[in-house]
């Protein structure tokens, strides 16, 4: 429990700074991009769940961490799996 608390805050500390880096929100191309990443993150997940890479189980907070996180969110997750922390 603490530890998927820990993983959301991570989460949205890499949303923050996406949001920082993004000069301006009302440009549909950052947006777009957003949801791009998203979606690359969740693939990354699923994907590297599919290979056998990693053993994480699809709950609703891992999701949450590649969505909101996008690849870099999916990256963090894949390694603290491989370390054997997560």
């Amino acid at each position: 429990m603490i530890l998927d608390i820990i993983l959301l805050l991570i989460a949205v500390v890499i949303l923050i700074v996406i949001i920082k880096m993004i000069p301006s929100w009302k440009s549909a191309k950052s947006i777009s991009g957003l949801i791009v990443n998203a979606v690359l993150g969740i693939g990354l997940f699923l994907v590297t769940n599919f290979i056998g890479l990693t053993h994480l189980s699809v709950n609703i907070i891992t999701v949450l961490v590649c969505a909101i996180g996008g690849i870099l969110g999916s990256l963090i997750l894949i390694v603290l799996n491989i370390l054997g922390i997560y």
